[in-house]
């Protein structure tokens, strides 16, 4: 039977799953609930983890959990779940992560998500460069996560630049709704932004 940690990291790097999938990953299931407690709801044939997405909790089970023996769809999702952690925690003012291994990438956009809730978008683009550094000299493709939160310090730091491009492949490649959402929302207004100077 797969344990507690790799249930809840399932169900992070999901979001939500169904009970047919995960039956079919952990099929001794009472036990696990029973173990996570308040941690997980159950809404009709749908699991979801009750507590936020935070680099708090969320990076030293990413530490433990994440392997390049896992299968390229869950290593690609844990990386988009990540950086997406990383910007939340900066919402939140959480501190910054611990940085070793791949967490030094997600202290990285936390710092750089810091900078962007400042508006300070220079320093966005340094910290998001930075991480997207260490992404590639592990050789590691760029989360769409990582190029929509790009996408969001280029269009901050010079409108009507690279952003919009950005923000198309970061669509192209997005897993995740924060990533789909965020490249969208960013595309949006800057077609609102074109019609209006028409």
């Amino acid at each position: 039977m797969e344990g507690v940690e790799a249930f809840l990291f399932f169900l992070a790097l999901r979001g939500e799953a169904r009970r047919e999938e995960v039956r079919a990953r952990f099929p001794k299931l009472v036990p696990l609930l029973k173990a996570l407690d308040q941690e997980v709801e159950a809404q009709g044939e749908t699991f979801r983890l009750r507590k936020p997405l935070r680099l708090s909790w969320f990076a030293p089970l990413f530490q433990r959990e994440y392997s390049p023996l896992l299968p390229e769809e869950e290593r690609t999702l844990a990386l988009e779940r990540l950086l997406e952690a990383a910007h939340f925690s900066a919402q939140e003012g959480e501190p910054l992560a611990e940085a070793e291994g791949l967490l030094r990438v997600a202290r990285a956009f936390q710092e750089g998500s810091q900078a962007l809730l400042r508006a300070a978008y220079r320093e966005a683009l340094h910290r998001y460069g930075e991480g997207l550094g260490l992404l590639e000299k592990e050789g590691l493709p760029f989360p769409a996560t990582a190029l929509a939160l790009l996408a969001l310090a280029q269009e901050g730091f010079r409108p009507g630049g690279k952003g919009r491009e950005t923000a198309r492949k970061a669509l192209e490649r997005a897993k995740t709704p924060f990533a789909r959402e965020v490249a969208e929302r960013l595309l949006a207004r800057d077609t609102k932004a074109q019609e209006a100077d028409a």
